[in-house]
């Protein structure tokens, strides 16, 4: 069995959890001042979970089916750094009456994308994944009384059941293949039974991966499982609609990356996985620009723009974190590193998704939310401000130069093309030069619908001109996401360096190549009860007995 991990590990999950049981018992206070506390502890909580994660050093630690390691320490900042934006963004959208349940569902879906960085067990990682899910459906429809807004949460809610109940049976045929909830151990026997096609347990490694994987697709919003997200980010308010682009975004394409590390995809094996990723990345690309390319309301198309962000980050994840050839150090730049260019490319996207629907939050036409492209037209001679900071949000999004969106796309194109150059799998190469192309012509298409906002709001005029809620913590965060977007443009470096090192982690849990496939002793003996899987310098040991 795997030893217990220190409770001081879990230090910033308990934190933001403490702080969201406070929060909604200070939302049934029956005194406003007391209410009114709730956005302050949000915003402490995150704040302490952060000093949290500086203070407490950096060390593997493995135990109670969890590893924080360099990927968790990527999740954890990310996602506490990004939680401050949303508290301030979603400071005032809900009534005060509900805003303290508002604010609690949002640190516990934190909390969860928290946990899916660090899980390393199968029931684990469901139980995290749900609890990102979970909250994000009761903040969609609290506080909303249009019937838009019911619609789109029933329809989230039952593809987020739907998709629950596929990744549920495929992670129990990956238990049945392995005997065992651990990862380590569930990929070392997955990659035992991909090495024998034609046997039962090939057969249910592979439905099993397939079926999990086609679950996740609901988080990241790819295709099949995107059809709630327009008319959610429609009836969603603005700043709910920028937070679900990014929490169970992050924690799809995290759990994506600990299934496709099974396979042995990385290290050039050819199975399933690859086409299946192969087809939803073309499938979401193509069709998330296409329904884009037809929507006069900003918010149906960003969210239709949010299908064709998840084929893009699905090419770095086929090119995998060794795409590119490594340096003196032995470290692949984020060019030729898939999986960095995945995690720089999310933040980014989530950076600049969040502060579109921060602009769109705050202004009202006739105390009606602003939502299309007549609503936002003249914006930059009444809030210029306003004006530029939406506009830097479309350049980023459409993947202008030198935009952090360029940098990003730039880096998951360049690792596809490197893992093709790299392939020794027949028909890869040609397969990951045609998904390249895919990309790029999409990423022009996109500019078609990216330009029109542009245009509408620095061009256009209108004859009901929109107007800003007097609300100092959204205006703060607007004003905060145009900051960040800047600065990755300018220096993009320094999350690049962070994308890169989370990812050691990864490159460090592919096994030797002589460990692959190997299950039984020649005339069937057993093979030994301890494997250590990893690089010389992070061993792992993985227990047979379902450690």
């Amino acid at each position: 069995m795997m030893p217990a991990i220190p409770i001081s590990a879990l230090g910033p999950e308990l934190m933001l959890l403490a702080g969201g049981c406070v929060v909604l018992m200070l939302g049934q206070a029956a005194r406003a001042g007391w209410r009114g506390l709730s956005p302050w502890v949000a915003l402490i909580a995150l704040t302490g979970a952060i000093g949290l994660v500086w203070v407490r050093p950096t060390e593997m630690l493995v135990g109670s089916g969890l590893a924080y390691g360099s990927l968790a320490v990527f999740v954890r900042i990310s996602a506490l750094e990004l939680g401050i934006l949303f508290t301030l963004i979603n400071w005032s959208q809900a009534r005060e009456g509900e805003r303290g349940e508002y604010l609690s569902m949002m640190l516990f879906s934190l909390v969860g994308l928290l946990l899916v960085g660090p899980a390393d067990n199968l029931l684990l990682l469901f139980m995290a994944l749900e609890l990102v899910s979970i909250p994000t459906y009761i903040m969609v429809v609290l506080g909303r009384t249009r019937a838009v807004a019911a619609e789109a949460g029933t329809k989230y809610f039952y593809l987020g059941a739907l998709s629950a109940a596929i990744m549920a049976y495929g992670f129990a045929l990956l238990y049945g293949v392995s005997g065992s909830a651990s990862l380590p151990a569930t990929a070392l026997a997955v990659r035992e039974a991909l090495a024998q096609p034609g046997t039962l347990a090939y057969g249910l490694a592979v439905t099993g991966l397939v079926l999990s994987i086609g679950g996740l697709l609901f988080k990241i919003a790819a295709v099949p499982l995107h059809f709630y997200i327009a008319d959610v980010y429609q009836g969603a308010a603005s700043p709910v609609a920028g937070l679900l682009g990014f929490v169970p975004k992050l924690a799809g394409l995290i759990a994506i990356f600990k299934l496709v590390l099974m396979t042995g995809q990385w290290q050039g094996a050819g199975n399933a996985v690859f086409w299946l990723l192969w087809v939803v990345a073309v499938a979401s690309m193509c069709v998330g620009n296409v329904l884009a390319l037809r929507q006069a309301n900003i918010k149906r198309m960003l969210g239709y723009s949010g299908i064709a962000h998840a084929g893009y980050m699905l090419v770095g994840m086929l090119a995998g974190p060794l795409a590119g050839p490594a340096d003196e150090t032995g470290s692949v730049g984020i060019l030729g590193n898939g999986t960095a260019s995945v995690l720089y490319y999310v933040v980014v996207y989530g950076i600049a998704n969040l502060g579109a629907f921060a602009v769109l939050g705050l202004l009202r036409v006739r105390d009606q939310a602003c939502e299309t492209l007549r609503d936002v037209a003249g914006l930059l001679r009444r809030q210029p401000g306003l004006a530029l900071i939406l506009a830097l949000t479309m350049f980023t999004l459409m993947g202008l130069p030198p935009t952090p969106g360029f940098w990003g796309k730039l880096g998951l194109f360049s690792s596809a093309l490197a893992a093709a150059q790299g392939t020794v799998v027949p028909g890869q190469q040609t397969w990951l030069i045609v998904l390249v192309i895919i990309g790029v012509l999409n990423s022009a298409v996109a500019a078609a619908y990216y330009l029109r906002v542009i245009a509408a709001v620095l061009l256009y005029e209108n004859e009901r001109p929109a107007h800003a809620m007097p609300r100092e913590a959204q205006h703060i965060g607007a004003l905060i996401c145009g900051f960040l977007l800047l600065v990755f443009a300018l220096w993009p470096n320094g999350l690049m360096s962070s994308s890169v090192v989370a990812t050691n982690e990864l490159v460090d849990q592919i096994p030797p190549e002589e460990m692959i496939g190997v299950t039984d002793q020649p005339g069937g003996e057993s093979v030994p009860e301890e494997f250590v899987v990893g690089s010389a310098g992070s061993p792992r040991v993985l227990q047979r007995d379902g450690g």
